[in-house]
């Protein structure tokens, strides 16, 4: 009932915020309705809705644009602005990972701060990737090749940063400190296998993905209490998942933990990360070259397997 008193009420708001003079009244209504979207986008998630959840993310990058290009030239964002345009981007980019648009549109004017995203550094660099790889897959001519050995270099000092903030953050629990080492690297790792993928030759680059496969599983190993970031182990555990077909006990140790981040954070896409994943797993591990590379899970995701399943974002919840 709520939900769609909500959507009645938003098309009048939007339309108010276009007419309305620049204020600070503006201004703030502009923020309390890019909330409202980025709410109904988890929303729509959780009821498992196909198209309104890629609407709420087109409308989160309509206001941010807006505001951005109308008020910011009054007013500079505040850090419950660069919150919420962070919250967009985060979202954004992990859902370019897998929704394949043919058009990898994101706002990436998006201020990276430590207190709001500690893994900000890892998420600019997937988008960088992804957009990289949407580049290559449309054909179009890319004056600057992006270089697996710069983006490595990119990875490595964003997990030092990452190291270096462990130390500085107050965490609630001292296990927590801990934990967060071992997330970084497991971070770093999928990061590293997301980009050799994108951007390496596959034959040449599987050693080192194995290799970073299997030192995601270690850290997984070691983590004391997967309550501290179980939103955040999504996005490893799903790359990592994907480099274990053919490898049983390695699936069910994958499975376990997204089970456990389940019924720590809620459903919301996960039950989705682990359906794709499980289908993954029971494809052919004959044509590993074609199974592993994003044209192959983007023609997965997009309808042209046998086993095929609609396009769904697998990343928007830390």
């Amino acid at each position: 009932m709520r939900r769609r008193s909500v959507l009645s009420h938003l098309p009048q708001h939007l339309e108010r915020l276009l007419k309305a003079p620049i204020s600070l009244d503006c201004a703030n209504e502009a923020r309390f309705v890019l909330a409202t979207v980025l709410l109904l986008y988890n929303l729509e998630l959780l009821s498992a809705k196909t198209t309104q959840w890629r609407l709420h993310i087109q409308g989160a990058r309509a206001i941010i644009q807006w505001k951005l290009q109308a008020i910011g030239l009054h007013r500079p964002p505040d850090v419950a602005d660069n919150f919420l345009r962070y919250e967009y981007y985060f979202t954004a980019v992990f859902n370019g990972l897998t929704t394949f648009d043919a058009t990898y549109d994101v706002i990436d004017d998006i201020p990276i701060n430590d207190k709001i995203a500690v893994f900000g550094d890892f998420v600019r660099i997937m988008h960088c990737v992804t957009r990289a790889e949407r580049i290559n897959f449309s054909g179009s001519p890319n004056t600057e090749t992006t270089r697996v050995e710069d983006v490595v270099g990119e990875i490595e000092t964003a997990r030092d940063r990452a190291l270096q903030l462990n130390h500085i953050i107050r965490f609630q629990y001292p296990d927590a400190r801990h934990d967060f080492e071992h997330l970084t690297h497991m971070y770093y790792h999928a990061s590293l296998i997301y980009s050799h993928r994108v951007l390496s030759d596959p034959a040449p680059s599987q050693e080192l993905i194995q290799a970073s496969r299997d030192a995601i599983l270690d850290h997984l190993s070691h983590l004391i209490d997967l309550a501290y970031f179980a939103h955040d182990l999504v996005w490893p555990l799903f790359v990592c998942g994907t480099e274990c077909r053919g490898s049983p006990d390695t699936q069910d140790t994958i499975e376990r933990a997204l089970l456990g981040v389940i019924r720590l954070s809620g459903s919301l896409d996960r039950r989705r990360v682990l359906s794709f994943l499980r289908m993954f797993w029971q494809l052919d591990c004959g044509d590993r070259e074609n199974t592993t590379n994003p044209s192959f899970h983007q023609s997965f995701c997009l309808g042209n397997s046998p086993q095929s399943h609609r396009v769904f974002p697998l990343f928007p919840n830390r």
